[in-house]
């Protein structure tokens, strides 16, 4: 069984967000309450078991675990396995990759230490929410929303929320509990709270609550980048982590149809 640690959007190469990497053929007979279990016991931000789809097609899976659920996508999880099977020699060139849960189809390439995935843009029926139930869920004025809360999902769908500043960004204290529930409810993975930085169009601060625990926020959420160039139709910088003194940079822009997302993946 191979383990590997990594840090994932890191703006230096010292941050970045946690994940494990799993793989080896001990996985067959791992349940999916054992992949969970695991995950649980790494302490992990996320978890990615890479699975062979059997001998003869030559093609492996990612299979994506949070200490609370079985997630279809996790994006800085994915530049993780990417690397570690780069390293391991199972392929070269441009890395073709599928999600496990949703079968997505997942391409890599790379430029030094910086990973880029690109994904499809999908596209579904999203639930409409309201400023009102969003400022409850964010037990917030309504008044420091900045704009209609909208979801976009490039693979794992994501409420976006934009709010006035950072100073109101960084002041967020929501009910995890709710926003999970709602997801649940609504088929979406976690709210994204982002606003834009200084007066530049392109670059953004943010934000994810997807997680019950709220020691466990995400220092980088690729997915919710991914979205956010989707909702915005633009190529974005999102800075990420600057609260939890671990600061991330996720580069996310819109190429044929795909968006492409990434940023720095060095091993922990």
């Amino acid at each position: 069984m191979n383990i590997e640690r990594y840090r994932c959007f890191g703006a230096t190469a010292l941050s970045g967000n946690d994940a494990v990497v799993v793989s080896g053929p001990e996985l067959s007979g791992w349940s999916l309450e054992d992949r969970q279990q695991f995950t649980i016991d790494e302490h992990a931000h996320a978890c990615v078991f890479v699975d062979a789809d059997g001998p003869a097609s030559g093609q492996l899976t990612l299979d994506f675990y949070y200490p609370h659920a079985r997630s279809p996508l996790c994006l800085h999880a994915s530049l993780a396995a990417a690397d570690h099977i780069w390293k391991t020699g199972q392929h070269g060139g441009v890395l073709l990759l599928k999600s496990s849960m949703k079968k997505q189809p997942l391409a890599f390439d790379r430029a030094g230490d910086n990973i880029f995935v690109s994904v499809d843009i999908q596209q579904a029926d999203f639930p409409d929410v309201s400023i009102s139930d969003v400022a409850k869920l964010f037990r917030c004025d309504p008044g420091v929303l900045a704009s209609s809360p909208d979801v976009a999902s490039v693979g794992s769908p994501k409420l976006l929320v934009e709010v006035a500043s950072e100073d109101v960004l960084y002041s967020l204290r929501p009910d995890l509990e709710g926003i999970t529930e709602w997801g649940r409810t609504n088929g979406v993975n976690g709210c994204f709270a982002y606003t834009r930085m200084g007066a530049s169009p392109n670059q953004y601060a943010g934000r994810n609550f997807n997680h019950l625990d709220a020691t466990l926020e995400d220092a980088a959420t690729g997915v919710a980048a991914g979205a956010l160039s989707v909702r915005l139709n633009a190529d974005i910088t999102v800075y990420q982590g600057q609260n939890l003194d671990n600061p991330c940079v996720i580069r996310a822009s819109r190429t044929e149809g795909k968006i492409r997302v990434g940023g720095r993946v060095t091993t922990a």
